[in-house]
């Protein structure tokens, strides 16, 4: 494969850890994108693309919400190589690993099948490449909610991804953290963050894990974990998952945004408070916030930044995996790398 990386000037965020995932204004992204450290550089808008010329550059199918223009880049603090297998265009460094791939359903028998060959694949090239421990799934494809053949297109791609991931042994100990939301756009776009090393599985004291969820919610459970806990160099980041207005497994304040945007920051605090009992120090280093429906934006802004301070944000338009939840925020928290302390519970 042709070298995408032109050596450039010092730039400081060469010495971040390994990987570092920032927020950055559209006009940055080809200067961006010219230095030799960048991973990816991910904008959003109208459709799920993967740049042919430079895969690095992905267009995710969900428009912003706030003045168009936000470009999510990956640094990385060590020297990358970039390739591709298995249909998946990877880059990576000496301890972690980026990849995307973009499938086209009408390929395929139904989305259950897209999925598993899309997981397939992506166990596939870990293994291939040395980076076995997936950390961060992010999965998008159109549709999310809608019945197809008598199955909602989300609980067809759990069965999917299940049948995939439980190739792997003692599987529900391992399972990355995810997210899964519904665009206008045609094409299943999934990208992650894979590992030399593990993780450390965070789970959710207020929530039952999803992969414990009863079946009622699909055949087979959902297959992530709430966040995931990663030491890279002298940081340590915590990955948080999509976090909804979930308790139990129930889904609380249906048709009220307010309520259950309360009710996210409060499993975003437990999630945190949970992670660290073995893991001190975590603050938030950006959040993503999905909406379904128009809402009083500013409003919602007022109210995370009330509980978590001048954060970088981002808000998209996006269908959540239940119809019933109106709104689901991601985030990455950061803290200094320490031993991590024995999870309790």
């Amino acid at each position: 494969m042709r070298s995408i990386f032109h050596a450039q000037e010092e730039n400081p965020l060469w010495h971040c850890a390994p990987v570092r995932i920032t927020y950055l204004d559209r006009s940055n992204a080809d200067e961006c994108l010219a230095h030799d450290r960048v991973m990816a550089a991910i904008g959003f808008g109208t459709r799920s693309a993967i740049d042919a010329l430079d895969p690095r550059r992905v267009s995710v199918g969900l428009p912003e919400l706030q003045a168009p223009g936000t470009v999510e880049v990956w640094y990385s603090g060590e020297p990358l190589t970039a390739g591709e297998s298995r249909g998946i265009f990877f880059v990576k460094n000496e301890t972690g690993l980026f990849a995307n791939l973009l499938l086209d359903e009408t390929n395929y028998s139904d989305l259950a099948a897209t999925t598993y060959e899309a997981y397939r694949r992506i166990l596939g090239l870990v293994q291939e490449q040395g980076y076995p421990h997936v950390l961060r799934v992010w999965n998008y494809f159109p549709d999310i909610n809608v019945k197809t053949s008598g199955l909602e297109r989300y609980k067809a791609f759990c069965v999917g991804r299940y049948r995939a991931l439980k190739a792997i042994p003692d599987f529900e100990r391992k399972l990355p953290a995810a997210c899964a939301i519904g665009t206008q756009s045609p094409g299943f776009l999934i990208y992650f963050l894979a590992a030399k090393d593990p993780g450390v599985q965070v789970e959710n004291p207020r929530q039952i894990s999803a992969f414990r969820y009863p079946k009622h919610y699909a055949p087979k459970s959902p297959s992530f974990s709430r966040a995931i806990l990663k030491r890279w160099g002298n940081e340590t980041c915590l990955y948080i998952s999509g976090t909804s207005s979930i308790v139990g497994h129930d889904t609380w304040h249906r048709r009220d945004t307010g309520s259950q945007l309360n009710e996210t920051l409060n499993n975003l605090d437990a999630l945190i408070a949970h992670a660290n009992q073995f893991a001190t120090g975590m603050r938030f280093s950006l959040l993503r916030t999905y909406i379904r429906e128009d809402e009083d934006l500013a409003a919602i802004k007022q109210q995370i930044a009330g509980r978590f301070g001048e954060v970088p944000m981002l808000f998209l338009r996006g269908d959540t995996c239940r119809s019933d939840l109106l709104i689901e925020i991601e985030g990455v928290c950061i803290g200094a790398a320490q031993p991590f302390r024995p999870m309790r519970g």
